[in-house]
């Protein structure tokens, strides 16, 4: 495992083209194991994940994806599905049993449940791209997917709500562009 800064930030980058080659079960199970420690409220955890890992699984994802995104998934041996589950707060028990059951989160209704857990599954996203890339596997993260289509084929329940796939493997460095800019620290933030 490499977690210095520049093997998850400054020289990562994210592919659009990969070497075919899948990632093992053992691969995949270590990403989730560094990624699960990813920070949520209340210890929610909403992220859902569908592991795509087969030569026929992967050409399902691919038709499932939008026009230039169909060849860079075709490319991939491994991706992840990343999900969120609205239904988040019905492991409340496990996560977070200090707290009242039901929680209140189970009379929110379904736009602010979506809010919580697509902005807590995002803060888990980032993490998953960040334990991919610390165990030395390349990302290449996408949201150009016809959703309903993802969610018809690839998940089994219906509180799952697709946000996005990350491709995952060795990716082709030849592929890359350079680097586009970033914005400086005085076009981005403020201190008050």
């Amino acid at each position: 495992m490499d977690f210095s800064k520049e093997s998850i930030f400054t020289e990562a980058r994210s592919h659009k083209k990969f070497d075919g080659q899948p990632l093992t079960t053992d691969q995949l199970r270590s990403i989730y194991e560094l990624a699960k420690y990813a920070p949520t409220a209340n210890n929610s955890c909403p992220l859902r994940i569908v592991f795509v890992n087969t030569a026929d699984s992967m050409t399902r994802l691919a038709e499932c994806a939008m026009d230039f995104n169909q060849e860079r998934t075709r490319s991939a041996g491994s991706a992840a599905i990343l999900a969120y589950d609205v239904a988040f707060y019905e492991q409340f028990t496990t996560l977070a049993p200090h707290m009242k059951q039901p929680p209140s989160h189970a009379e929110w209704n379904e736009e602010r449940l979506t809010r919580f857990a697509l902005a807590n599954s995002n803060m888990q996203a980032g993490f998953f791209i960040a334990a991919a890339r610390a165990l030395g596997f390349d990302c290449g993260p996408m949201g150009g997917f016809h959703s309903a289509e993802v969610e018809a084929d690839f998940f089994d329940s219906p509180t799952w709500k697709f946000n996005c796939v990350i491709l995952l493997g060795n990716g082709d460095a030849d592929a890359l562009h350079p680097r586009a800019a970033r914005l400086s620290f005085e076009e981005a933030c403020r201190v008050r």
